[in-house]
């Protein structure tokens, strides 16, 4: 967590049509691929997102669903944050 957070200097790394990101508070740990997918959770396939971007990415890799955490609960291991 250290290292990514160093790497991506404790701001969203999410880059889009507008430049990169700026937020820096809220930030999760997203899986370039997918844990899901079979992705590792290794320095080299995680990011920093914010909570939208992260959300974002989800819905890009898994489609239009939305699980809401007041829905369904908070769901880390679908997010890729949460508790240490």
């Amino acid at each position: 967590k250290r290292a990514v957070w160093t790497r991506d200097g404790g701001q969203c790394a999410f880059v889009g049509t507008d430049g990169r990101c700026t937020a820096r508070g809220f930030l999760e740990l997203h899986h370039v691929e997918p844990f899901a997918l079979g992705g590792p959770t290794t320095i080299d396939n995680l990011q920093l997102r914010c909570r939208a971007h992260n959300a974002y990415e989800a819905e890009m890799a898994f489609g239009s669903f939305v699980l809401r955490e007041e829905e369904v609960g908070y769901l880390p291991h679908l997010t890729g944050s949460g508790p240490s």
